[in-house]
């Protein structure tokens, strides 16, 4: 076992008391009882049970003052793990912000392992105590790799798109290349403009040059071959053919209607 200790005042709003990493599986159990912290458990590797739930590698078990708790490791595979303990009044705001856990307390964090590996070993590396602001500062990294969740990195991707698509809208943009700006396939991110817009992101891109097109129509005097090209068209022919099938008018006649 590990423990770096930090500097703290215990009735500051929020204060890390210790950070640990237990290695010696007769050590790694604890209760049946309560405590009046807030514990986060990182298994970085084997098996355990918390409250008779197996927990596993790439899993975790949350701890909150009060709760009756027990947690011991596997004999078969036993666990390692990383710990973090901390209190105070603006704990549990926090927490419900940045934890989600199921109804035993248990939480996986697969989509952050290496992340979490690399802010572990390197606050274990820490020697002597950690200073409040060191303590407090390690914990929000901790914090913002849960934070980083599908569902928010799925809205940042989509963002991401829509952005590019506006960037560029004076060029013959191709969903591979949007999805390759972004860093993601043409298939996630079809499902993710899906899910998040609940159209096709080549519906979106269609969508964004029509209305600029018009927009250019209604309140300037380029001709329709220019309004091609700033709306990503090599010709004009192709760029009324376009037109017409999404409005069900020709530029022209568009125009005509809105001057």
């Amino acid at each position: 076992m590990k423990i770096v200790f930090t500097e703290f005042n215990p009735s500051a709003a929020l204060c890390v008391r210790s950070y640990g990493y237990e290695d010696i599986s007769s050590n790694a159990h604890w209760g049946r009882g309560s405590r009046d912290v807030f514990i986060l458990h990182y298994v970085m590797s084997g098996e355990g049970f918390f409250n008779s739930h197996r927990v596993k590698c790439g899993q975790g078990f949350f701890i909150t003052p009060g709760m009756m708790h027990e947690y011991h490791s596997s004999e078969e595979n036993p666990w390692k793990y990383f710990w973090v303990i901390f209190s105070g009044k603006d704990a549990a705001a926090i927490c419900e912000k940045y934890i989600a856990t199921d109804e035993n307390g248990i939480f996986d964090y697969k989509r952050f392992e290496l992340k979490l590996i690399d802010l572990a070993n390197h606050i274990m590396m820490s020697s002597g105590h950690l200073t409040e602001s060191q303590s407090l500062g390690y914990f929000y990294l901790l914090l913002s790799c849960h934070e980083a969740t599908e569902e928010i990195s799925g809205n940042r991707h989509v963002e991401q798109a829509e952005k590019y698509m506006k960037t560029h809208i004076y060029r013959s943009l191709t969903i591979t290349e949007i999805a390759t700006a972004v860093g993601i396939s043409d298939r996630y991110l079809y499902n993710l403009f899906m899910k998040h817009r609940g159209i096709s992101p080549k519906q979106y891109l269609t969508a964004l040059k029509i209305t600029h097109a018009q927009e250019l129509l209604k309140t300037t005097s380029d001709t329709i071959s220019e309004i091609a090209v700033s709306t990503g068209f090599n010709d004009v022919l192709t760029f009324s053919r376009f037109f017409r099938k999404e409005v069900g008018v020709s530029p022209s006649v568009f125009r005509q209607f809105h001057s």
